[in-house]
């Protein structure tokens, strides 16, 4: 039962995940209640949707990427934590005691840093969806139809599976640190190609934006437990193919 588990996941969780995860829904709950007027990602909504390259413009100027940084940085320390405990578990176990502290930290360091550059080009295409579409319904309607499409995908499949996968982990020298920062910049790819779509409809949910980070994030922490479960339009089909044909 995906329920089961979730539930079992979330409590297998190692206790340092738990409590970043919830620094992180803090501060971002926090921030939320010092934000003026919620609406981009809790931040600003133009207020004329469909004003075309000058509304874009102006929408840049109020909504600098500096300023959605600390958002940013909550939302992965919210919703990513979770999704870390098997690479960090496989780096805690493959590394030297005296030497653990700084593999794990170059490990989340290239991860963070994959997931900072991604933030960018998701900011620039949510205003983008914000500015040009007629009302802001349908920009959040186009982010959660790409999102789907790309879920479907058997491409991002591929990707999915790629966060599974385990690096050659040297345990001494330089080679065990760089070792390190490349596993985090190749895990973080990964999860930014098979997941990052799904930042955006955050991004254009308004004052809900919390509540369906929060869903997206159990979404996300069930399929990192289960990547066995099939996308949503082949286990839509499966029951539609003909007996002995897979």
């Amino acid at each position: 039962m995906p329920v089961k588990t979730l539930v079992a996941a979330l409590r297998d969780l190692p206790w340092p995940l738990r409590c970043a995860s919830l620094l992180g829904w803090l501060g971002l709950i926090a921030l939320e209640r010092q934000l003026a007027a919620p609406g981009y990602c809790g931040v600003w909504v133009p207020s004329r949707p469909g004003g075309g390259w000058e509304a874009l413009l102006g929408a840049l100027w109020l909504n600098p990427p500096t300023l959605l940084l600390p958002s940013w940085l909550l939302m992965l320390l919210a919703m990513m934590s979770p999704l870390l405990a098997d690479p960090l578990r496989l780096l805690w176990l493959r590394s030297l005691a005296r030497k653990r502290a700084q593999i794990l930290a170059l490990f989340l360091g290239g991860y963070a840093l994959v997931w900072l550059a991604a933030g960018l080009p998701l900011h620039l295409l949510g205003l983008a969806l914000l500015t040009f579409s007629p009302a802001p319904w349908l920009a959040f309607a186009a982010a959660c139809a790409a999102a789907w499409l790309w879920q479907t995908s058997s491409l991002r499949r591929h990707c999915l599976q790629a966060c599974h996968r385990q690096a050659r982990l040297p345990a001494f020298g330089w080679p065990a640190a760089t070792a390190a920062l490349r596993y985090g910049f190749a895990a973080g790819g990964w999860c930014v190609a098979s997941c990052g779509i799904w930042m955006l409809p955050p991004l254009l949910a308004g004052p809900g934006h919390l509540p369906l980070m929060a869903a997206i994030g159990l979404w996300l922490l069930l399929e990192r437990r289960r990547p066995d479960i099939p996308p949503p339009a082949q286990a839509l089909a499966a029951p539609l193919r003909p007996a002995g044909r897979h």
